[in-house]
């Protein structure tokens, strides 16, 4: 496999250290939904990342964490989805 596509695992562990905080994969998820990060798909459903795109992104402090405040300012732990 190419070393310019990387796995969501990858990924996760790639943008949690550039951003000095743990990032979810949900949170990555939407950053290609964005468009921010390439993807490439492989005939068995596997996807990839473009490590370049990956390796660029920095999240804020608040954003992209495991999880979030509810409407009465509550912490609610986001679903974790299989990588």
């Amino acid at each position: 496999m190419s070393t310019k596509w990387i796995t969501t695992a990858e990924a996760i562990t790639i943008v949690s250290k550039n951003s000095h905080h743990s990032v979810s994969p949900h949170h990555v998820q939407t950053l290609v939904n964005r468009g921010k990060i390439g993807t490439r798909s492989l005939h068995r459903g596997t996807i990839l990342l473009k490590r370049s795109d990956v390796a660029s992104t920095r999240v804020a402090v608040g954003t992209g964490s495991s999880q979030h405040k509810n409407r009465a300012g509550r912490s609610v732990p986001h679903r974790t989805y299989p990588t």
